[in-house]
């Protein structure tokens, strides 16, 4: 990152010492803004400060970083009253807000205020707000685009750009980053952007200066709005309503496509699920009317009417969810698939139609003196966007109307001359309207809670009094009075029941009594209550006393009670909606005296509600106990003696002696739970008051059974369980599963009970699970999990361990061996990762080494391989590898000792045991910036400045707190930037110029030294600053050794760096900028060093534990190492000759490591093209001539041109310096080009030049001198084109040529069209449009690109990676093979070269039908298998190949080969065949065809030869042919009848006669399948049904008919109707049945109302009547219950006179003011047309109300228009003139430009 540098404000303020107010603020905004200057150019950018929200004169910025603000004193009229607040303290009232700092789209303005306690005050002194929130025009442009545009006129590093703004930059969102356009070059322009500038570009957050404010959706500083789900900023959610529900399709075949939801535009969150095989169909409305259709047949994201769709597919589900808006209606259907209904469940946000919007302020009621503005709100259709009467926003109970707001105005003094103030027309009514209100109505209840309303109006009184009705809207400044209160809120009348009165008998069964009366709220007896609710008086009542008096002295009421009365207390029984027995009367008994018999009708009956009648049912409907039907009645005793009567009863004593009696009850059935007792009914005798035989007692006189309930509380919790579950296992341990519930009983009968929680159960829980089927299982195979596999592609394998276990009934195993298993024994190994790999850079055979003794250097080329599915390693081109990381291509060598150097034998230390440093003796060189490095005293170091340095002087028997550090031989002591720590280490922070030395650790009587030196920007060592040498004189001898030495290795370095200036001089390499040159030769001593470490040949170091703390940034070397390091390079670059050609090629291929190979492009050689070298680059075999020296001279030879054997030079250099036979590419930067034509020969040749084959012109611009250099100075188009130079003597002549290319950067040549074939099997498409293919299909992608140099094309997809039948074509095309699903995607073609990049993509939609057969899918394994390389052989060799497989003939040479291989095709050479597509590989030894385009079949012949031997093979490749054939006829449809036909089937199939893929024969003409008729006779006779009526009922059960008929079908296709008897041998359908209707609702509309609604038009206005839906029993019902589409119109359109009206105006008012802006206002009325009365606003509120005010005279008042400053270019070029301020001061600049707003 660069930033740019700033102006010095001294020197500015020197250059115009006179300057204003405004153009002081204007430097100092300039100097805070960082506008870069230069020592070579004068030209700059500036801001003027209103732009940047700089206080104009009236503060300057403090330096202190604080923003404090220095007021000056001349703006006092600008200042507010000052609160009480700020009194307290300390601060001045608040100035007036700046001009804001854009026009649109959010600004921001401050406000100043001063501190008047000397600067003591608590808080800021400016405050901020935003402005201008409006969006600006898409033409504006973006803010922060237009600041760095305003840099693309200033030369950065003296070169011009056009700057591009870099956004939502995480680090600095606030600083001016931009990006020169074309190119990666980043600079910061200035640290802060301009005010209101967006801190991101999806967010409302705003740079203010130069810190991001947080700003919500309502443009408000520091607020958190959002938006709701309504998309309104701090909505509450109320201008759109939630709709969810679900429904059913109900498709059928006849009715195959359903709407099942119509969701609106305008809506948001739309989810649309579908649960069945149904398929779902989204169609579009726009408000342009169109219609359109959308199927989705993949998931993904679709953009449907700028809408963005997604579309998510499961195994039985389908969802379309949108967030939305919805920008048109979307109406989902659903199309049948299968008979089972698919549910449709969906959820939206749907915005309310029609919403009240606030509208502007109406004109101020005065022209001075205060007065008040009133604005409105109107009904908006946000639909249509157009204004309707307000009763339809009302019509929706979330539309709140807006309270009109009021505020003063014109609050300016009116002048004192005339008195006379202009009035609005508002200004005619005073005081302010006022609400007025009517009396309450009656309460529409008289007690309970009612209501009553009352009528509320606006008024308004004018000037004389008269009141009048005006809009609601003018009195919202008050409260509106309430239009509705409660009214009767006190309770209704209601029944009081007094208590029971005692029962009417002593014994058995009698009756009671009670009162019961209506009360009103007060306590008061009174009327009114409901007679139908009120409370029974009378029931029976029993007395458990039996009764033992004689029956004829009981009273009546006490006569047996359990008879008499019971049967007339029976009331009668009434049907129910619920199946019930009801009983008839009874009948008379059957005898008059003595026992009878009475009977009685019971049956099951239930009541229809709809129809309330009574239907009888069958018994068993009923779930009850059916009442009795039968009964025992004795009416009386009869006549007659006693003999006839002693038969009956038991003999007994005068009276009835024997009766029945309640005699207790039985024991509670059971203990809990609702249990029942049973009354014991017993015979009894009388007089001797025991209990004796039933007999005695008469039978028919026995009391009813009496059941009571005892024992209610709930059973105490239990445990219950389920039954065990089978066994898991049948052998080993199985396990049996039950559930345990802890339950409490509540009821017997019916048996209810309830879980509780477990905790409840105070019993021990039974278990849930125990051990079944314990035996010892037979022996069998176990296999464990599979490993990973061996590699992730080109092959490999998985394992797992496979054993032969048994299982025992322990449930432990037992391993056996193998034998005791039966069956096979699983595989232990699968193959596994059987795809391609990606290509890889690896190297090839290394070099022989350059030296023979000593450390030399080997070398290798980098190769591209790919290892196949099938674990063969194929060598690519080098393109395929292109942008891959190239493995080491150097690395040094180690030969046998060049001398033996005698050891420098130390002087052995004296036994005694003193202190010692443990010093490190080795040498670092640091190649990359790193913050700190460590090193250890002993060594060397040649570092970077800046670097901070750890030095160790590690020591035994001594303490480390006494050691000392000198530098040349100066004692160092701790300083800012120097340190000694506890340990004796030496700390050097950022090191600079004067750390350079030599530093010595002293221990005692011992010492060690290290040598520091710096490494420059031209990698020569920085010289130590004056003076600092002749310190080394006063530190002794050892200094002087120290720095003798320091001297001898600075003069090996300085060597070593200038033979690499020279060499990089001579060898035409250049780097893309100045500075990467400077570190060049860093970056290339790294590589060399890590390559030498990498290949295994650096030596130990002498101490790992010391050496532990290197870091990557520098290499650590033995002294000798580097002594050998700087022999071998200044060696082979001093030596010349051969030397110096084997240091070039060391030092090209570090470089080349470091910055990477130029990429060569390779292309299909088209023989089309021309034959001369034009198009194609010039690369030839050096000859013997490059290695001759002069010692030739002597001798006459032939011309040789010195040849270059490089790739085609690509520089971003001004200057291009080359070799002739070496090509290049111009640039708009390219300034100059120098070809160099060397030629050797004697005589000396003479050279002369061509272009094209046409003599060069020699001009001011192209010239070139004897020596044979070619200068052509500012290269064009023009100069494009391939340059021959001629070496000529009269011995012969030679000839090479460069070509010169016009460098273009990558442009894929996109298709925008949609291509769809869902019925061929091959689909080919041009890159960028939309492709959908059919399941099976191949389908070619092409990626026609242009650009020089020729690109290369990478293919890639998005959603992962590719599949494995994606196979990228040597045209830059792409083949998908037999796509499938997993197809689907978007595939992206990316053209790259050194210019840049270029990308286009395709979304591939794949779709049904896929192929039918095996046959007809395309045998992928075979198409994989022909990827092998077919060898020629000299007998000849014969293929079939079939058109897209890979054809690849090699040669029968060995792999060493190095020989010219001339290939040639059916007895010409590749060039010449036309219409051929190839390409050589691996050196010419393998030939590759295309098998695609063009022809291909033929004989193919490679001839070399081997030695002295001459070699020649060929191939003969035929073209399988494929032809369409037709297959059998296939099965006859109907049996009978006319309709019957057959088909054949077209087949594709190969010369064999196999069937294979339709898409090998899609080039041949297709036959006609052919049809012909079958089964043409008449079918047997057969019933034929029509389509079941509608039920006969609405609701309920009903019956519908269909017509039945006998036909046949003759074989002529007529249909004979046929008597009923023919079709007897099949069984007769049914032609009717019953029926269920469910359709019980309906709509039920009243009479239509007056016709008294709000107007809409002329004489236009609309009557209402209610609709409601309701039951067939008379109920209401909720709308939804009924059909929304069977509505009747609720309102309608009819004629009222009184809407006759319209609009009238008066006339124009005079203006306000003679020049500048003033505006007149004018009276406007609702006028009746006929009477031409005038009305009340509403009546004509049906049409746009004319404007009522205007603007006028917009004229200047004089004053000259010109510019009053210099800036005034800057301020058009920025397009500032729409802000007054500069537009005053730029007057004349500002009507010159043309109108744009930011």
């Amino acid at each position: 990152m660069t930033r740019v540098k700033r102006p010095n404000p001294d020197s500015m303020a020197k250059t115009k010492p006179n300057l204003s107010t405004w153009e002081i603020s204007l430097l100092v905004f300039l100097i805070s803004s960082g506008i870069q200057t230069g020592a070579s150019q004068s030209q700059s950018v500036y801001f003027l400060p209103e732009f940047a929200l700089s206080p104009q004169g009236s503060f300057l910025e403090d330096t202190t970083g604080e923003q404090f603000l220095t007021f000056r004193y001349d703006d006092q009229a600008s200042r507010t009253t000052r609160s009480d607040e700020e009194r307290d303290s300390g601060w001045d009232a608040w100035g007036t807000w700046s001009d804001c700092s854009r026009t649109c789209g959010g600004g921001a303005s401050y406000s100043l205020r001063r501190c008047l306690n000397g600067g003591n005050c608590e808080g800021r002194n400016i405050r901020y707000r935003t402005c201008s929130n409006r969006d600006c025009p898409a033409e504006a442009g973006d803010f922060r685009a237009q600041q760095c545009s305003a840099h693309n006129d200033v030369k950065y590093q003296g070169h011009t750009y056009e700057w591009i703004p870099v956004t939502n930059d995480p680090t600095a969102p606030c600083a001016l980053k931009c990006q020169a356009r074309g190119k990666s070059l980043v600079v910061e322009l200035a640290p802060k952007v301009l005010d209101g500038t967006r801190c991101k570009t999806d967010s409302f957050d705003m740079c203010i200066s130069g810190i991001c404010q947080e700003v919500g959706c309502d443009r408000q500083l520091g607020s958190n709005a959002k938006e709701d789900n309504c998309g309104v900023c701090a909505g509450d959610g109320s201008a759109c309503r939630l709709v969810r529900g679900q429904t059913l399709s109900h498709v059928s075949p006849e009715e195959s496509v359903k709407t099942v939801i119509e969701v609106p535009l305008g809506s948001r969150s739309m989810r649309i699920t579908a649960k069945g095989p149904d398929v779902v169909i989204l169609e579009s409305h726009t408000l342009q009317g169109r219609r359109e259709e959308h199927s989705f047949s993949s998931a993904g994201q679709y953009v449907i009417e700028n809408t963005t769709v997604d579309f998510q597919r499961g195994s039985d589900r389908q969802t379309l969810r949108a967030q939305g808006p919805l920008m048109a209606d979307f109406i989902i259907k659903v199309k049948y698939i299968s008979p089972r209904d698919t549910l449709v469940q969906f959820m939206f946000y749907q915005p309310i139609r029609y919403q009240w919007r606030e509208t502007d302020f109406f004109p101020c009621t005065v022209t001075c003196g205060g007065g008040y503005q009133l604005n409105s709100a109107e009904c908006v259709d946000i639909r249509y966007n157009r204004v309707l009467p307000d009763h339809h926003c009302r019509s929706y109970p979330e539309n709140k109307k807006p309270k009109p707001k009021l505020k003063e105005c014109n609050m300016d003094p009116c002048p004192e001359s005339d008195g006379f103030k202009e009035v609005m027309p508002y200004d005619h009514y005073q005081p302010l309207p006022r609400w007025e209100h009517n009396p309450w109505t009656a309460c529409s209840v008289s007690c309970g809670g009612g209501s009553q309303e009352r009528s509320v109006l606006c008024v308004e009184e004018d000037v004389h009094g008269l009141i009048s009705q005006v809009e609601e809207w003018k009195c919202t400044h008050s409260t509106r009075p309430e239009i509705q209160q409660a009214c009767n809120t006190f309770d209704c009348p209601q029944w009081v029941a007094m208590e029971w009165s005692q029962c009417t008998v002593t014994c058995g069964r009698g009756l009671r009594y009670r009162v019961v009366l209506c009360i009103d709220h007060r306590g008061q007896h009174t009327g009114g209550c409901n007679a139908g609710l009120k409370p029974h008086i009378k029931e029976d009542c029993l007395v458990p006393i039996a009764c033992f008096k004689p029956r004829e002295k009981l009273p009546v009421e006490a006569k047996l009670p359990w008879l008499k009365q019971a049967q007339e207390l029976e009331e009668p029984r009434a049907a129910s909606e619920e199946p019930t027995f009801i009983p008839g009367p009874w009948s008379p008994c059957s005898t008059t005296c003595g026992p009878g018999l009475q009977s009685r009708v019971v049956k099951c009956r239930v009541l229809l509600t709809f129809s309330q009648v009574e239907v009888d049912l069958p018994d068993e409907e009923c779930g009850e106990e059916k009442p009795a039907s039968e009964r025992v009645c004795t009416p009386g005793p009869c006549g007659g003696t006693p003999a006839l009567q002693q038969p009956l009863t038991p003999p007994h004593q005068g009276g009835q002696r024997f009766d029945w009696e309640y005699g207790g009850f039985t024991a509670c059935s059971s203990s809990c739970a609702v249990g029942k007792q049973e009354a014991v009914v017993r015979c009894l005798d009388r007089q001797r008051r025991e209990e004796v035989d039933d007999g005695f007692c008469d039978r028919s006189s026995r009391p009813p059974a009496m059941i009571r309930i005892c024992n209610p509380d709930p059973c105490p919790p239990r445990w219950e369980f389920t039954p065990w579950s089978r066994c898991s296992a049948t052998c080993g341990v199985g396990i049996q599963t039950r559930s345990v519930y802890c339950t409490q009983l509540v009821s017997q009968e019916p048996v209810d009970t309830f879980a509780v929680d477990d905790r409840e159960c105070r019993d021990m829980k039974p278990p849930v699970l125990r051990s079944c089927d314990q035996a010892d299982c037979p022996p069998s195979w176990h296999a464990e999990e599979w490993q990973e596999c061996s590699h992730t592609c080109g092959g490999g394998t998985q394992s797992r361990k496979v054993h032969c276990k048994q299982q025992l009934s322990n449930g432990g195993f037992r391993k056996l061996p193998d034998e005791s298993c039966s069956g096979a024994k699983p595989a232990a190994h699968k193959p596994c990762a059987r795809t391609d790999c990606p290509p890889q850079l690896v190297g090839g055979e290394w070099s022989k080494c350059s030296v023979s003794c000593g450390t030399g250097i080997q070398r290798r080329e980098p190769v591209c391989r790919r290892l196949t599915a099938g674990g063969q390693s194929l060598t690519l081109a080098r393109e395929a590898c292109s942008g891959l990381p190239p493995p080491a291509l150097v690395r040094t060598c180690p030969m046998i000792p060049c001398t033996k150097h005698k050891k420098e034998k130390k002087p052995k230390q004296p036994a005694r045991r003193g202190p010692q440093i443990l010093g490190l003796h080795r040498i670092y060189i640091q190649t990359r910036q790193e913050k700190r490095m460590h090193f250890t005293i002993g060594g060397r170091a040649y570092l970077l400045p800046k670097t901070s340095v750890v030095i160790k002087c590690p020591v035994r028997r001594f303490p480390k707190l006494n050691i000392r550090w000198e530098k040349d031989g100066q004692a160092l002591l701790n300083s800012k930037r120097l340190g000694i720590t506890k340990s004796g280490s030496l700390k050097i922070h950022s090191l600079e110029a004067a750390d350079i030395g030599v530093y010595r650790c002293v221990a005692g009587p011992v010492s060690e030294t290290f040598i520091l030196k710096l490494i420059g920007n031209d990698n020569r060592l920085i010289e130590p600053p004056e003076g600092q040498g002749q310190k080394a004189g006063h530190g002794g001898a050892l200094a002087k050794l120290d720095l003798n030495e320091a001297s001898r290795l600075e003069e090996k370095w300085n060597r070593m760096s200038k033979m690499w200036q020279s060499w990089s001089q001579k060898n035409e390499f250049y780097l893309d900028d100045g500075q990467a040159q400077d570190r060049a030769f860093l970056q290339v001593l790294g590589s060399y060093l890590t390559s030498s470490a990498q290949a295994g040949h650096a030596p130990p170091l002498p101490d790992k534990h010391l050496e532990a703390a290197i870091l990557q940034g520098a290499y650590s070397l033995e002294p000798g190492q580097f002594e050998e390091l700087v022999r071998n390079i200044s060696q082979l670059a001093e030596n010349g000759g051969v030397a110096d050609d084997v240091a070039s090629r060391l030092i090209h291929k570090l470089m080349a490591e470091v910055f990477g190979p130029q990429a060569t492009t390779e292309k299909w050689n088209r023989p089309t093209e021309e034959s001369t070298p034009k198009g194609r680059l010039i690369d030839r075999t050096p000859n013997s001539s490059e290695h001759t020296g002069e010692k030739n001279t002597g001798r006459r030879s032939k011309p040789v041109i010195i040849r270059h054997k490089q790739n085609p030079l690509m520089t971003f250099q001004k200057s291009i310096n080359m070799s002739i036979g070496r090509g290049a590419f111009l640039m708009n930067a390219t300034q100059s080009v120098f070809l160099l034509c060397a030629a050797q020969g004697v005589p000396k040749p003479e050279l002369s030049w061509t272009k094209d084959g046409k003599p060069l012109q020699f001009t001011e611009r192209v010239s070139w001198d004897s020596a044979g250099g070619l200068h052509i100075s500012d290269p064009g188009l023009g100069d494009v084109g391939v340059y021959s130079c001629r070496a000529t003597n009269e011995l012969g002549f030679d000839t090479e040529s460069s070509q010169l290319l016009w460098a273009e950067p990558p442009k894929i040549l996109v298709s925008g069209r949609d291509v769809s074939d869902l019925e061929s099997g091959t689909l080919k498409a041009v890159v960028g449009g939309r492709v959908s293919a059919r399941l099976g299909a191949n389908v070619t992608l092409a990626c026609p690109v242009a650009g020089v140099p020729q690109p290369t094309v990478n293919w890639r997809k998005r959603e992962g990676l590719m599949t494995t039948n994606a196979f990228p074509l040597l045209n830059g095309s792409l083949l998908l093979r037999n796509v499938s699903l997993d197809n689907f995607g978007t595939y992206s073609c990316l053209a790259s070269n050194p210019l840049g990049k270029s990308e286009a993509s395709s979304l591939l939609h794949v779709s049904g039908p896929s192929l039918g057969s095996p046959a007809e899918r395309p045998d992928l394994s075979k198409a994989g298998s022909r990827k092998r390389v077919l060898m020629a052989s000299r007998i000849g060799t014969s293929v079939t190949v079939r058109p897209g497989d890979i054809l690849r003939i090699g040669c029968p040479v060995v792999p060493s080969h190095r020989d010219a291989v001339k290939w040639s095709f059916q007895n010409q050479t590749l060039k010449e065949a036309p219409g051929l597509q190839y390409r050589m590989l691996v050196g010419g030894r393998v030939l590759e065809v295309n098998t695609l385009f063009g022809k291909f079949d033929g004989s193919y012949r490679c001839q070399t030869s081997a030695g002295s031997q001459p070699v020649s093979a060929w191939v003969r490749v035929s073209l399988e042919e494929y032809e369409w054939t037709l297959g059998d006829w296939t099965p006859c449809s109907p049996s009978c009848g006319n309709r019957g036909t057959q088909s054949r089937r077209v087949r594709c199939v190969s010369p064999a006669g196999e069937e294979v893929s339709p898409s090998l024969c899609h080039h041949l003409p297709r036959p006609a399948s052919g049809s012909q008729p079958c089964n043409v006779r008449d079918c047997p006779a057969s019933w034929v049904t029509t389509v079941w009526s509608k039920c006969s009922t609405s609701c309920g059960r009903g019956s519908r008919q269909r017509q039945v008929s006998c036909q046949q079908v003759k074989a002529t296709g007529a249909v004979r109707v046929l008597p009923l008897s023919s079709c007897s041998r099949e069984s007769r359908p049914s032609d009717r049945e019953e029926c269920q209707s469910d359709t019980c609702t309906g709509w039920q509309a009243s009479p239509w109302g007056q016709c008294s609604g709000r107007c809409l038009g002329p004489a236009l206005t609309v009557q209402s009547r209610p609709v409601v839906c309701r039951h067939l029993n008379g109920s209401t019902l909720p709308e939804s219950h009924c059909d929304e589409r069977d509505r009747p119109l609720s309102v309608r359109n009819c004629s009222l006179e009184m809407c006759n009206v319209h609009w009238k105006t008066g006339p124009w008012r005079a203006c306000t003011a003679a020049c500048g802006s003033g505006f007149q206002s004018r009276r406007v009325e609702c006028v009746h047309r006929r009477n031409n009365k005038t009305l009340a606003d509403q009546h004509c509120a049906w049409q746009r109300r004319p404007i009522t005010w205007q603007h006028c005279n917009v004229t200047s008042c004089g004053s000259e228009c010109k510019d009053t400053t210099h800036y005034c270019a800057v301020v058009r070029r920025l397009r500032l003139c729409l802000i007054d301020l500069y537009k005053q001061r730029c007057c004349e600049s500002c009507q010159q430009e043309t109108p744009a707003i930011q």
